[in-house]
């Protein structure tokens, strides 16, 4: 019961507070107009893809933080602002913007110094192709299953009204946006952390592919368990000399095909819900899943071509 209570105050001291902030700024902006303002920086990918200005700033807050970014999209899809096949474009069109972020949070500091320079940036490599190729293919779905949208400063605020009235606006749309996300959030993830802390997915981390050899089969146990804990062995080994960079790369890259089925009903699967409510929230979570699969293994195939 304290790694659920733990993971429990981790929700409310860290991911509802940036929801909230996120979710507020969102109205706030496009109450006041700045959304085409801010918009500019992705213009390119954002007018090919057929997109409209929220979604741009969608994009951009995805670089900042993944969980800004979600909360944010919710929120525009919440208020009718972009429709549900827009949402799901842009949720995938800040594939590789998302990324970014990840480079300087998680890639850098933990990928790099674990694996060593040569297996690190090659890993970042590998997984900035995945991340990017979903980023294209959103752009291009984009462009041909969405109408080209008009960006006529749909935005700007009128002119009789106060910037201070014009904010108090947008705060009440956004309590309105989260008195719905909140309840679905903390329902969702006690959930989840509630399973976890029961081993309820315990079955699905002794998975195991036959015929690998022993050294990549500890680097895929350990990595299905515990992401950071497969990048450790994949470390360990190549410290030791057993491995190559590009065997310990293809290994992990492996770990994360395999364990998507642990990453898809622990994380991937319950967050969508959270944010989008279920119908939208498990289209999202399965499309998400099958490119990720289908890029990495992609990815898999050239490094050990």
């Amino acid at each position: 019961m304290y790694t659920f209570f733990s993971r429990l105050i981790y929700l409310f001291t860290h991911i509802i507070p940036i929801l909230v902030i996120a979710i507020t700024i969102a109205n706030i902006l496009s109450e006041l107009g700045l959304i085409n303002r801010i918009s500019w920086i992705v213009n390119p990918i954002v007018k090919i893809a057929n997109l409209s200005p929220e979604s741009g700033v969608v994009i951009i807050t995805y670089i900042a933080s993944g969980n800004a970014g979600s909360a944010m999209l919710s929120n525009f899809y919440e208020q009718g602002i972009i429709s549900e096949r827009e949402t799901i474009i842009t949720s995938f069109v800040s594939s590789f913007f998302s990324f970014l972020n990840h480079v300087f949070i998680y890639f850098i500091p933990v990928v790099i110094p674990l694996l060593g320079l040569k297996a690190g940036l090659l890993y970042i490599l590998a997984r900035m192709f995945v991340s990017l190729c979903i980023t294209i293919t959103a752009i291009v779905a984009g462009h041909f299953l969405l109408e080209k949208k008009s960006w006529e400063n749909k935005n700007i605020k009128k002119k009789n009204e106060t910037k201070r009235k014009t904010i108090k606006k947008g705060i009440k749309k956004a309590l309105k946006v989260l008195r719905k996300i909140l309840p679905r959030l903390i329902l969702v993830y006690s959930i989840v952390i509630l399973m976890m802390s029961y081993g309820v997915f315990k079955p699905l981390e002794s998975f195991r592919i036959l015929g690998l050899p022993g050294q990549v089969s500890a680097i895929v146990a350990a990595g299905v368990a515990d992401t950071t804990s497969g990048f450790a062995a994949a470390g360990s080994l190549l410290s030791s000399g057993v491995i190559t960079p590009t065997q310990a790369v293809a290994a992990l890259l492996l770990t994360s095909i395999i364990s998507m089925s642990v990453v898809f009903v622990r994380h991937s699967l319950p967050g969508r819900i959270a944010y989008f409510g279920f119908r939208l929230g498990v289209k999202i979570a399965i499309i998400s899943s099958l490119l990720n699969i289908f890029y990495t293994a992609i990815a898999l195939a050239i490094l050990l071509w």
